[in-house]
């Protein structure tokens, strides 16, 4: 049994990357001066409620801390972020058994709500390497990450460490241009120190749909010129899968990809989930007559060529990282071209592709790791990783252009 302390208080947008920023100072400064202080989690109720739930040995370690008050820089620094405290409740906290260790937790990687990832761990002791997961939904606020946790479970099982982010997206503050990029771009390199366990140095990009296209990006980011959002990576990645994704954003803007949305009512493609924020759609309805890339980008593409550039993975500067593309001829949102497309300026530039089309295939038989389709998938990620393995131990030796998955023409999986 222990001592439970629970605060509820509020912060201004305003103040919150200063609190944020504040706090792993104020914690330290609690570990190395508060005699029985445990632990503490920080949660976000609302825009502006917090609740900080802390953990104590025993009440006389509560009291001496809070007679102590803010008697450190960094505990006063942290305090002066706050607005107001609403409520401070003391409980008692009774372990019904043990806990194993923690799987799954989630780290902010920005102050605004959707600058979040959760980061998985396998059992072990690693390190391990690490599937970053993008998730779609046109880039909308109306999808978020939680449509996409079959894939994530399945990549945990195969011990993969995987960290499946959350970024703005149209339809909620700073999402579209260029906030998206420069979140999917902060997500990943979130990664330089997140964890002992993980190995930064194997790290593959995986997303689904628009999420594809995200994670393409950001394959690519070591070639964008300084002046584009995203440019100068911490993390290189050694392979990138893309899912059914919208990879040729010149062609997806003259098609007003994306304008669907304008009509809450139309029918979904097959299997798509449901919306977890339905309360952004009409927002999202009513900017997206012409289509959603624009938005996205922030300008139509004979407005701003440049950015097309920087973002339409047709159009980016080689990545050099092994790519995987995987498109479902019976795809209802995102064409197959727009992948081979992709695949077809890969290997035309001297890269390495591979490219896997799934006949019959949806738009969400890519992303089930039941379909047989997704053996593949997880067969190519260990195999990239596999080589990039042999390349730590031995970083001498020549990589043999048969440990890395090659150019092949379509594969059709039935």
């Amino acid at each position: 049994m222990s001592v439970l302390e629970m605060t509820t208080f509020t912060v201004t947008p305003q103040n919150t990357p200063a609190m944020l920023a504040a706090r792993p100072a104020m914690l330290e400064a609690f570990r190395a001066d508060r005699r029985g202080f445990v632990s503490a989690r920080l949660t976000r109720i609302d825009e502006t409620t917090w609740l900080d739930l802390v953990e104590w040995t025993d009440d006389a370690a509560w009291d001496e801390s809070r007679a102590k008050g803010a008697n450190r820089p960094e505990i006063a620094t942290f305090f002066a972020t706050i607005d107001a405290v609403t409520a401070s409740d003391r409980g008692l906290r009774y372990d019904d058994g043990a806990d194993g260790p923690r799987s799954v937790r989630t780290v902010a990687y920005g102050p605004e709500p959707s600058q979040v990832g959760e980061l998985y761990l396998p059992d072990g002791e690693g390190p391990f390497p690490v599937v970053v997961v993008v998730h779609g939904g046109y880039w909308a606020a109306m999808w978020d990450r939680r449509q996409i946790t079959d894939v994530v479970d399945d990549l945990v099982g195969h011990g993969y460490a995987v960290w499946n982010i959350e970024y703005r997206r149209i339809g909620e503050p700073g999402g579209g241009w260029p906030g998206t990029f420069l979140d999917v771009a902060a997500a990943v390199d979130a990664l330089d120190g997140l964890d002992p366990a993980l190995d930064t140095g194997r790290v593959v990009l995986l997303g689904h749909s628009a999420g594809g296209h995200l994670a393409t990006w950001a394959a690519h980011r070591a070639a964008l010129p300084p002046q584009a959002p995203g440019s100068r990576p911490r993390i290189d990645p050694v392979g990138l899968v893309s899912l059914g994704a919208p990879l040729d954003l010149r062609a997806a803007d003259a098609e007003a990809f994306g304008a669907a949305l304008a009509d809450p009512d139309a029918a979904p493609p097959k299997d798509a989930p449901d919306a977890a924020r339905p309360g952004a759609w009409p927002v999202v309805a009513g900017l997206v007559g012409a289509g959603i890339v624009p938005l996205l980008v922030g300008a139509r593409a004979d407005e701003r060529p440049d950015r097309y550039t920087w973002t339409s993975p047709t159009e980016l500067a080689p990545a050099g990282v092994p790519v995987l593309a995987v498109h479902g001829t019976a795809d209802e949102a995102v064409p197959a071209a727009w992948s081979r497309r992709y695949v077809d300026k890969v290997t035309a530039d001297g890269g390495t592709a591979r490219y896997v089309e799934v006949e019959g295939g949806t738009h969400f038989d890519v992303v089930h790791p039941e379909h047989p389709v997704w053996t593949t998938v997880t067969g190519w990620i260990d195999q990239v990783l596999a080589a990039r393995r042999q390349q730590q131990r031995w970083p001498a030796t020549a990589q043999s252009s048969s440990t890395v998955p090659g150019p092949i023409s379509p594969l059709l999986h039935r």
